[in-house]
This record gives C-alpha cells, sequence and structure tokens, in this order.
C-alpha cells in the first residue's frame, strides 16, 4: 500500500480530487474518487449514500442498497467511525462521509493488507474531501437526490425538502439535529436554525392542513423567519413579521403554529416563543423533566386576534440539557386500532436513547422512525423532530 502520510499517497489523492475538478462534470466525481483511491493503494473504491429517511445506503454505481441497522456500512454511518473489516486475501474499510456532524453517507475502499493505524487522520480528511465534493455537487446535479429517493416525492415534499437547512450541524457547544417524515410526502411542517456568534437560533413550524398549499405557507414562513433573523430582528419583531406575511398572502384563515428559540451558547440562556405548538420537552440527567411552558399566543397569521402580544419565555439551561421540538403529527400518529403515540411514549423513548449514549442526531434518527413504525409506516400528518443540546 501506497505511504498515506507525508508527501506520498495522500498528496497525490487530494490531487487527483481536486486539481482541475472545478472544469469537470459532478457526474465524474466517482471515477475521481475512484483515481485518489489509487493512489492511497486502494483498489475499487465505493460511495454510499444514505436515503432520504435514513434506513439504507446506497451506491452510487447503482447496485443493492444495503440496511443501515444491519450492515457493517451502516455501523459506520451511524457511530460516524471508521470499520474495517478483513475478506479473503483483502481489507474492506468503510470511512463516515460527514459535513461537519451532518451524516450523507459512507465510503467505502479496498486495501491488500490492514490499514495502518496511523494512515487513519490522513483517511478521515480524505474522506471528508469526499463528502465535501458530494454535498458541493448536489447543488449543480439531481444525481445525487435521484438516487437517494426510494420512491416518488410529492410535489409538496419537494418543495420543503429545498428549504431544509442541513440535518445537523455544531459549534462545539451547542447540537441541532432534525428529521422530517413521512419523508416523501410531508407537506406542511420545516425547521430552520442558524449558528450566529454566541447565538444559536432555531425555529419549528407547522402549517394548517396537509399537501402543497400547507407547503407554501411554510415554505412562506421558514422565508420570512430568515429575513427577520438576518435583519437581527428580536423574537417578537420576528413574530410580527411572520403573522404580517402570513395573513397578507393568505388571509383565509391559514395559519402555521410554531416555535422561535434564541440560545445564548456561553451561557445557556434560552428565549422562545409558542404560537400555538405543543410545547417542547427539556431532557436533563436522562429524564424528561418539564415541558417548557410560556404565555400562549395565537399561531403565527393570525397575531392580529390578540390584544398584545406576550412576554417571551426564559430558561435557564444546565450543561448537557436537550430541548425537544416537535409537530402534533408526532404525538398524535396513530396504529390502524387507533392507538396514539402519544407524549408520555415520546417522552419514554427520548430517555430510552438518551440513557442508550447515543448523540443528538442519532437520537432524532430514532424517535422519527418509532414514529413512523409505530403507524405501520404511514403517517396521516407530518411528523417532524428537532432536538437541540446544549454541552458546553
Amino acid at each position: 500500500m501506497s505511504e498515506l502520510t507525508g508527501t506520498g499517497g495522500f498528496a497525490d489523492a487530494v490531487r487527483a480530487l481536486t486539481v482541475g475538478a472545478d472544469n469537470r462534470a459532478v457526474v465524474d466525481l466517482p471515477d475521481r474518487v475512484g483515481l485518489a483511491a489509487e493512489a492511497l493503494g486502494a483498489g475499487p473504491a465505493e460511495i454510499w449514500l444514505a436515503d432520504y429517511q435514513q434506513r439504507s445506503l446506497v451506491p452510487l454505481s447503482g447496485g443493492e442498497v444495503v440496511d443501515i441497522a444491519s450492515s457493517i456500512a451502516g455501523r459506520a454511518f451511524l457511530s460516524a467511525e471508521a470499520v474495517e473489516v478483513e475478506r479473503d486475501d483483502h481489507f474492506v474499510l468503510w470511512l463516515p462521509l460527514v459535513d461537519g456532524v451532518d451524516r450523507i453517507g459512507v465510503l467505502e475502499l479496498e486495501f491488500p493488507s490492514q490499514v495502518p493505524l496511523a494512515s487513519a487522520p490522513d483517511l478521515a480528511c480524505f474522506a471528508s474531501i469526499v463528502a465535501t465534493k458530494v454535498v458541493s455537487g448536489a447543488l449543480r446535479t439531481d444525481m445525487f437526490a435521484r438516487l437517494r429517493r426510494r420512491r416518488d416525492m410529492a410535489l409538496a415534499a419537494e418543495l420543503q425538502w429545498q428549504m431544509l437547512p442541513p440535518l445537523s450541524s455544531s459549534t462545539g457547544f451547542v447540537t441541532v439535529a432534525g428529521m422530517l417524515e413521512p419523508a416523501y410526502d410531508v407537506g406542511g411542517d420545516l425547521f430552520d436554525y442558524a449558528h450566529n456568534g454566541r447565538f444559536t437560533h432555531f425555529a419549528l413550524f407547522d402549517a394548517v392542513g396537509h399537501g402543497l398549499e400547507s407547503s407554501l405557507v411554510s415554505t412562506l414562513a421558514v422565508g420570512t423567519y430568515r429575513h427577520s433573523r438576518r435583519r437581527n430582528d428580536g423574537l417578537l419583531a420576528t413574530a410580527d413579521l411572520l403573522d404580517h406575511t402570513i395573513h397578507d398572502r393568505f388571509p383565509d384563515s391559514q395559519f402555521v403554529t410554531g416555535l422561535l428559540f434564541i440560545l445564548d451558547a456561553d451561557t445557556g440562556q434560552l428565549n422562545w416563543l409558542n404560537a400555538g405548538h405543543p410545547p417542547p420537552m427539556l431532557l436533563r440527567g436522562g429524564k424528561v423533566v418539564a415541558e417548557l411552558e410560556t404565555p400562549p399566543r395565537p399561531p403565527l397569521g393570525l397575531g392580529h386576534l390578540m390584544p398584545e402580544p406576550p412576554t417571551p419565555g426564559l430558561h435557564q439551561l444546565e450543561p448537557g440539557d436537550r430541548v425537544l421540538l416537535y409537530t402534533d403529527g408526532v404525538t398524535e400518529a396513530r396504529t390502524p386500532s387507533g392507538d396514539d403515540f402519544g407524549v408520555e411514549r415520546l417522552a419514554e423513548l427520548l430517555e430510552r436513547a438518551d440513557a442508550s449514549g447515543y448523540s443528538a442526531i442519532e437520537v432524532v434518527r430514532r424517535l422519527s422512525h418509532a414514529v413512523l413504525d409505530h403507524h405501520g409506516g404511514r403517517l396521516a400528518d407530518d411528523a417532524t423532530t428537532l432536538l437541540v443540546a446544549w454541552h458546553p
């Protein structure tokens, strides 16, 4: 195997990926990764991308998909750590493809001998470059989006996914992770966030109804929220702008329930507004200790019905606290026999996942799958979760 450190194979691999890449088609990425893998002394290379529900890994070559929960490749995806396995006369290495902390897939490499431990940092860096190429390439081609779809996506869901930020992000002090279900039919739920210096802004929206019209309303809500946030408006001013914008464009009783938050990452001070939405859960020390309550106000778009705006809520987080935001489609998801998923079941699953030591990113994935599985794989309403962890 080529030397991976210093100016040897690693440098050649990086050049194969980056030099002249601006003049090459995105669809050539698998070939470039293959050439780069040769420079590393590896044999065949395969890029695996997670599907929209994060249940399967799909090979870029178009072969058979593998299940995330039961495959070796899935183990690398879930742990965000490299996994190496000996097979016959060679070794297979799966490297997680991560954009920041956002898991997008796995890179599979074959080596004739066991990979030296000293090569691990270079290989992780190489996989990070590949992940960056996938993320940036997805902005210029439909190839990756088509591959990740396990079935047709509704137009409303297409609009929702286009408005989403990366599903997870971290600053070192704050981690944000979210999931939308049903991934291919979602039509009214959205979340958004931004790390702005010491402050992390995050929000969850649920437009009334379901389908294309609801998707248009929630899309407008997120666009308005970003506009106000980037003007550095406070919570009350942001809610006021959302009220007027939604009411002016959709005057026929269209509205959006929502939660607007600002977290001071230095101090753990949490400020928020609740606009007709289920209260978020506070997880502390492995237990759901409270629902965060604040003076109620009408849903966004109906603010003209209140005499005066309520005072935003204020709560002091403790290190390690996690705050779970969710839409009513989570707790109201029912089995064919009419059994609700319920708030208590959600709290129990949240505590159980936390006790297992899962990251916030994996907790949200498991919660989302639990809700969908509870309903037999089909939801009557959108079910969205957003988990925010403060870990100074």
